[in-house]
């Protein structure tokens, strides 16, 4: 007589926004566990994505009110601008990076045999996308202080890439964890080269969007614009940005914005 194995006892996704992000937050096992399982996977997404617009929206308004916090010699309606713009910007950055790379994670993972359903990979990297979001809204009171607290627009630029660096590593471990717990009950594991591949595919395709997104602070010398002139690329303005901070220059004077 064959025993049945025993079905996984399925954790309760508590109700309500903040509930949920406390039970993400304090009990990321469990929240593996149900990605494991494909549980509640619905709930999930709609959990993360919820964060991803609400989080997003806290730190762009942050990133845009700079020049509000600040006291540019930018008209007010236009520090308002900024702020608005911002707000919008970093989750549609979020959610159209996951649109853009979830098709051929998707396709290149079943390719090499891994048997994931397409909501778990959507609910996989939904998780991953909302824990950058979550992790980087913790960081908009630091980016606030210092908002508050210097003058130098170079420094507040290269600080909010190192935030979003630190957030995106930070997502794309998750993802990397929940992948490997899943090894042995979804097909095949997936090679670490494709793994490598879907990290340096997601990283290209966010600094990209980021950069044709820009600006999300705005520079105190120039005028509200929602998109900036197609010119340079991201790894030219942040070396630019570093030499300029170092050099004493706060990004006030004419001429010394990217």
């Amino acid at each position: 007589m064959t025993s049945t194995p025993p079905t996984p006892e399925a954790p309760e996704l508590p109700r309500g926004f903040w509930a949920g992000i406390d039970y993400i937050l304090m009990q990321p096992d469990r929240v593996l566990e149900m990605l494991r399982h494909d549980i509640d996977t619905g709930r999930l997404v709609r959990l993360f994505l919820t964060a991803c617009l609400a989080g997003g929206a806290f730190y762009g308004a942050v990133m845009g009110a700079t020049n509000l916090l600040q006291g540019t010699a930018i008209p007010m309606q236009e520090k308002l601008l900024f702020v608005l713009s911002s707000a919008l910007k970093v989750p549609f950055l979020f959610l159209l990076c996951l649109a853009i790379v979830l098709p051929p994670i998707y396709v290149s993972n079943a390719f090499v045999g891994a048997k994931l359903r397409f909501r778990q990979m959507v609910a996989i990297l939904a998780a991953g996308v909302g824990m950058q979001v979550i992790l980087l809204a913790s960081m908009a009171t630091v980016a606030l202080f210092f908002a508050l607290t210097t003058r130098s627009y170079h420094f507040i630029k290269l600080m909010h890439v190192l935030f979003f660096c630190y957030a995106g590593v930070a997502g794309l471990s998750f993802v990397a964890r929940t992948i490997q717990s899943m090894q042995g009950t979804a097909g095949r594991p997936t090679p670490a080269h494709v793994f490598a591949l879907w990290l340096m595919l997601y990283g290209f395709v966010g600094i990209q969007l980021a950069w044709t997104l820009r600006p999300f602070v705005g520079s105190p010398n120039e005028p509200f614009q929602v998109f900036r002139e197609r010119e340079g690329n991201f790894v030219e303005s942040v070396f630019y940005s570093t030499g300029r901070f170092l050099s004493g220059d706060d990004g006030r004077g004419p001429g010394s914005s990217p």
